[in-house]
């Protein structure tokens, strides 16, 4: 599926007459290559004013050692320092994401949400098939993690896999701490940051911006879908992680690509975190006895095959119902 196939909004949009009142977009434009420069610069941008915005705002509840306590903080000893990182957590989606995804947009196209894909609504089988899609897909990740885990760099790079090994331990530490709660409260601020947050954020920058932006650039949509993926899971530094978090940013590209909105990755990423939550809410609680780590995994060959028939079924029943909705994921 390469752009020629894709009818672009200009060509449905022939016969507008032009609004000479209206500036034209700074980014419209311009290279690729200048594009990206500009979104890294207001990512950074972004979020540096957003971290310090949130050090100013924890100032009258913490003190003005609160660089120090942050610093400390990385041990999440309490639920004081817990509390704390779970607010800067927030400060960094908004400043990292979501800011930086619909400055760009204005730049690069006045009408953010058609730019963003967010101004046309998913079908609600597709809806439907999604939402079961993350479940059934759920075996075949874990079943990448332990190709992950078991995978090992030759030794001369020790010091790297070390490295790469203690940052793995220090993430899950965070996660575990944000995600260790029996309370109602605790559940609904780690649905609040780990669901909606970080599935609107991220799916904004790494499905709507970058898929674009790369699309322009290769005039390949599976090369732009498949380097977006690449970016999604190396931001998250975790990497024993790495195959099964690129394979789902494939996923929710692919998603994007073919609904043409960018409803379907938001609605899947929203799923597949928040079922986490819940997961690891009803395993501190005492509801359940299967772990956050463990749900969704299984020993059984047969079960991991079906899983994944399912899967394709579900993914082609998307493709069939969207493919006559799609429209570019680049805009003029």
């Amino acid at each position: 599926m390469k752009n020629k196939d894709l009818p672009t909004f200009a060509e449905k949009n022939t016969n507008k007459k032009p609004d000479m009142f209206s500036p034209e977009p700074l980014l419209k434009n311009q290279t690729p290559f200048f594009k990206l420069l500009i979104l890294l610069l207001i990512i950074f941008v972004s979020a540096l004013f957003t971290m310090l915005l949130g050090i100013l705002v924890l100032v009258p509840f913490y003190g003005t050692d609160i660089i120090e306590e942050l610093s400390a903080a990385v041990s999440m000893a309490d639920s004081d320092q817990i509390t704390m990182m779970k607010f800067m957590q927030v400060a960094n989606q908004i400043g990292i994401f979501i800011i930086p995804a619909l400055f760009y947009a204005y730049l690069q196209n006045h009408n953010i949400s058609q730019f963003l894909k967010f101004d046309k609504k998913p079908l609600l089988l597709s809806l439907l098939m999604t939402v079961m899609l993350v479940f059934t897909f759920l075996p075949f990740t874990h079943w990448l993690v332990n190709v992950n885990q078991n995978m090992h760099l030759p030794e001369f790079m020790g010091i790297i896999e070390r490295w790469m090994k203690d940052s793995e331990e220090a993430a899950e530490k965070l996660t575990q701490a944000f995600l260790k709660t029996d309370s109602l409260t605790g559940l609904f601020s780690n649905i609040l940051i780990v669901g909606i947050l970080a599935a609107v954020g991220e799916e904004l920058l790494f499905r709507s911006v970058l898929i674009n932006l790369f699309n322009s650039w290769f005039k390949n949509v599976h090369m732009a879908v498949f380097v977006s993926a690449l970016l999604f899971s190396a931001f998250h530094l975790q990497f024993y992680g790495f195959l099964p978090r690129f394979m789902l940013g494939m996923l929710f590209g692919y998603l994007f690509v073919w609904s043409g909105n960018l409803w379907l990755p938001v609605i899947a990423h929203f799923v597949n975190n928040t079922s986490a939550v819940v997961v690891y809410y009803l395993f501190n609680t005492g509801t359940i006895a299967v772990g956050g780590e463990e749900f969704g995994s299984t020993n059984d060959w047969k079960t991991l095959v079906l899983s994944m028939i399912v899967s394709v079924f579900l993914l082609s029943g998307i493709y069939y119902f969207e493919k006559g909705r799609i429209v570019d994921v680049q805009n003029p």
